[in-house]
């Protein structure tokens, strides 16, 4: 686009005005919410059928560790073949493995069986993010494809939260409800966005091999991804962090309420980051990146759960911006022909930061609580002191009396997966 720079809802009213483009919002969304609700939703299924939570955990854990390992190999293949008929298969498969699942856990299959057929279901999930990032540059025409990108990373937070929620819901009806709510989203979102136009129009990007390292032959994109992982470290500790505060402070449950925090504040940053595109999307990276670092570290200030959701929203503003600047960054650095795979490797990078943070040197399996202190009437949010126990549920069972200032280690409200499946 040529002239002078707009700014306010104008980029929006100009972005959802093109062909397709809230349709393909729209379905893209519904597709997926399986990022937010097939986590949580296979705990319910597995404690439902009456499973242990060690079970149920490991099963999780391993559907994420495939959604991880698929999204780059579903991004190549949208590069080779174009994202149309990739969504197609994809979704079929998809729909197919988590309703084995739902059907091994009645019948009461064996866990290695289970977890096999959750791997499988998690290597299928479709790449709707990759699918969508590497449209919208064919949709979105000059400062447009900032606001289209700031949007994709802020109503990314819509599934996070409401998928969940979604899940919970559907598991009162029934146990097996929400992961087979999770695969028909999977199937008509998915279904519905490779019959688009625009998604149908785009073609094989890539005529040739990419070779060995495929996108990651690029500096540009292996320097996203190692930024990646730093990010994934330090937003699962500080998710895993939060919780562990709130139940400092009598009251676990709030834990939840400050993530949401959290992801209000990257919804509403990311919003007002699509009003203004930035005159360079490198300086946005760097800028946000700093104020990021800086609103994490901000919330040691936090002294109560109210002030912790203040200091959580606070944080979460910067995040939106700064993953919207990097699509940007990623569109621009990623070799021909690897655009897709090179957005999933974004992701992937996320999931390998979060399951490396290092152990909390102070937990003891045994006794359920981490021995080191916090000062004196001042509980920590230091997000080190709780890495330990991500995935595996808890480290031991906490006591029902247990001594002051004796913090204790839980996994984080969310499925470690689920975030960084679609960043």
């Amino acid at each position: 686009m040529s002239g002078p720079v707009e700014t306010g809802t104008h980029h929006y009213r100009a972005l959802l005005g093109l062909p397709y483009a809230r349709s393909m919002l729209a379905w893209s969304l519904l597709g997926r919410l399986p990022l937010g609700m097939a986590p949580l939703s296979l705990l319910f299924l597995l404690r439902g059928e009456g499973r242990s939570y060690g079970a149920a955990g490991v099963v999780v854990a391993v559907y994420a560790v495939a959604v991880g390992v698929g999204a780059p190999i579903a991004g190549r293949q949208v590069d080779r073949r174009g994202p149309a008929s990739v969504l197609r298969v994809r979704a079929v498969l998809y729909a197919v493995l988590t309703g084995a699942v739902v059907v091994l856990a009645v019948l009461d299959a064996g866990i290695v069986a289970i977890a096999a057929a959750a791997a499988l279901a998690g290597v299928a999930l479709p790449p709707l993010s990759s699918t969508v990032r590497v449209v919208w540059p064919r949709l979105a025409p000059g400062e447009l494809r900032s606001t289209a990108y700031a949007l994709e990373a802020a109503l990314q937070e819509v599934f996070f939260v409401g998928g969940p929620l979604l899940a919970a819901a559907l598991a009162v009806v029934s146990p097996p409800a929400g992961l087979a709510g999770a695969a028909v989203a999977s199937l008509v979102g998915a279904t519905a966005t490779s019959r688009l136009p625009p998604v149908r129009e785009t073609p094989p990007s890539r005529s040739g091999a990419a070779g060995l390292l495929g996108a990651l032959g690029s500096p540009g994109v292996r320097t996203v991804v190692l930024y990646a992982a730093t990010v994934g470290v330090g937003l699962g500790a500080v998710e895993l962090a939060m919780p562990a505060f709130a139940e400092d402070h009598g009251a676990r449950e709030l834990g939840g309420v400050a993530l949401a925090s959290l992801s209000g504040g990257s919804l509403v940053g990311g919003l007002l980051a699509g009003m203004r595109p930035p005159p360079s999307v490198l300086r946005r990276f760097v800028a946000g990146s700093v104020v990021l670092a800086a609103a994490l570290l901000g919330l040691q200030l936090a002294v109560s759960i109210p002030t912790l959701c203040l200091l959580a929203f606070v944080a979460g503003l910067p995040i939106a911006p700064t993953i919207g600047a990097l699509y940007s960054l990623i569109d621009r650095s990623a070799r021909p022909g690897t655009a897709a795979e090179a957005f999933a490797w974004f992701g992937t990078a996320v999931s390998i930061g979060i399951a490396t943070a290092p152990p909390c040197p102070g937990c003891s399996s045994t006794s359920g609580a981490c021995a080191r202190r916090s000062p004196p009437g001042r509980p920590s949010l230091s997000p080190g002191r709780f890495w330990a126990g991500r995935g595996a549920g808890r480290c031991g069972r906490p006591p029902l009396r247990r001594p002051p200032n004796r913090l204790p280690c839980f996994p984080s409200a969310r499925s470690s997966g689920d975030r960084a499946a679609d960043f």
